[in-house]
This record gives structure tokens, sequence and C-alpha cells, in this order.
């Protein structure tokens, strides 16, 4: 029986300002079972800080980059993998996850890019008010509920705080830098062009756990402002508009979107009033 060849795994981590972060993140993955080729660490930090040095490690100190698309593009352009593995800084990685991808890889040729499994620290929360909108409102053009095909879970959205996709994608397509700083729904948009190139599945027995750090996190109101920025801007650029559901889509979301708005700023005024 023929041994099935495991493909190289670069590993790619933006970070800025999370010392405490990478250094746990990067402790997760010197516990991998199988190694990656290579962990390139794109830092936007300042001042700069150094990294605990390992087999593999490229630490890219970047301050003048603008955002995390630039800097997983950087990433991009240093790689030598034929699989490129993101993660954001504030996620631990299960021993086996590296190993996982690159088993996927290696079986499946016809899969061009894949989700971690990612345990989210409010996903044993009760349901909120925020569950219930999102249900209400999020379906359609953006929606990221995955679904079930030939086996497969095949996601909407590649979440890009746990992704991995085939090198020879990045001949064709970049992560778009025009969204830049706190950087919202770019996943959605590179997952919607990677499509078009092979199938998108969830890697199930890769597990991480995302920590979801509050240092370097927008708050409430900034999240909601760029929120609705990103996906009206992408919502335009991949010319969803063709399609008249996403048109009527998109009519009840920006209602959903104002609802939530009005609610925070009642919620605000309540605080300030105390």
């Amino acid at each position: 029986m023929q041994t099935q060849t495991l493909p190289a795994v670069s590993v790619i981590v933006p970070t800025k300002n999370r010392p405490m972060e990478i250094a746990r993140m990067l402790g997760s993955l010197r516990a991998q079972k199988t190694q990656p080729l290579e962990v390139i660490v794109v830092d936007q930090s300042t001042p700069r800080y150094e990294l605990e040095p390992f087999g593999g490690l490229v630490h890219l100190h970047e301050p003048g980059l603008s955002g995390l698309t630039a800097a997983r593009n950087r990433g991009v352009a240093k790689a030598n993998g034929d699989v490129l593995l993101f993660f954001d800084d504030d996620v631990l990685l299960e021993s086996d996850c590296v190993a996982e991808i690159a088993e996927l890889f290696a079986r499946r040729p016809d899969v061009i890019g894949a989700q971690c499994a990612i345990h989210n620290p409010w996903d044993d929360d009760p349901l909120s008010l925020w569950d219930v909108s999102t249900w209400i409102f999020d379906h359609g053009f953006f929606s990221s509920r995955p679904a079930r095909r030939g086996g497969d879970q095949v996601p909407r959205l590649i979440d890009g705080l746990a992704s991995a996709y085939r090198r020879t994608i990045f001949a064709h397509e970049r992560f778009d830098e025009r969204l830049t700083g706190y950087c919202f729904a770019e996943d959605w948009d590179f997952t919607k062009r990677a499509a078009r190139y092979g199938r998108l599945v969830i890697a199930e027995g890769a597990r991480v756990e995302h920590v979801a750090s509050p240092v370097n996190r927008a708050n409430k109101k900034r999240y909601l402002e760029l929120r609705r920025e990103n996906i009206l801007y992408l919502y335009d650029k991949l010319e969803a508009g063709r399609d008249v559901r996403n048109r009527l889509w998109r009519a009840w979301w920006v209602f959903g979107e104002r609802l939530r708005a009005i609610r925070l700023a009642q919620q605000t005024r309540s605080l300030q009033s105390k």
C-alpha cells in the first residue's frame, strides 16, 4: 500500500500588541504532533517584543502594515508551504490540529479551503437577544450557516480565525486590503471568491479554542459600525444585488442593524444615567 504524502503546511499568524496571547498560541503550535514547515508571525506591535524561538519560526515585525488583511497577505508572500493555515493570535490548537489539516488536504484533492472546528467562549452561553436578532436578520447572502452535502459539512463562511487554503489559490486571489484596521467580514469575502476554485469544508477533526482576547478588540458600537460598513461594501463588490432575493435580504438586514444600533444607544444611555 502506497504511503500518503502529506503537504507541507505553513502557519500564518497576524498579531498586534498581544504578547501574552501570541506566546500562548505559539505554545500550542510547539505542542503539535505534526510540526508545520514554518510558523510566520506577522507582528504589527509597537514597540517590538521578542518571541521565544523554536524551529521554523519566522518573526516579521511590520508595524507599518494597516490591518489584518495586509498582514495575512504579507504572510502569504513569505510562505513556502503547499497549504497555508491562518490563525488569529488568540486561538489555541489541540495537539493534532496541524496533522488533521495536512491529512485532509492530502486525502481530498477537490478541497481548496477548510475551516477548523472552532469552539468560541460564548458557544455555551444561554440564548441572548443578540442570538435571536442574528437568527431573524442574518439569513441571506452573508449567512454563515453550514450545510451537509455528500458527507461533508460545507460552510458558507470559512471563519478567518482558523482557516486553511491551498497555496495555488493565492496565484489568483489575495485578501482585500481595503478592509483596514479592525477587520470584519474579510473572511466572507475570501470565502465567496475561494468557492470558485474548489470545495470548501469544515475539518471537524482539527479542533481549536478561540479565547477571544479583549485586547485590541473594537467596542460594541464600533463593531456594529464596521460590520455595517464592510458588509455593504462587500455586498456591492461581490455584485450580490444581481439576485432579487439578495436585494430583499439587504433591506431586511439594514433594518435589523438599525434596531441593534438603537438598542445599543438605549443601553449606553441607561448605564450613563446610573
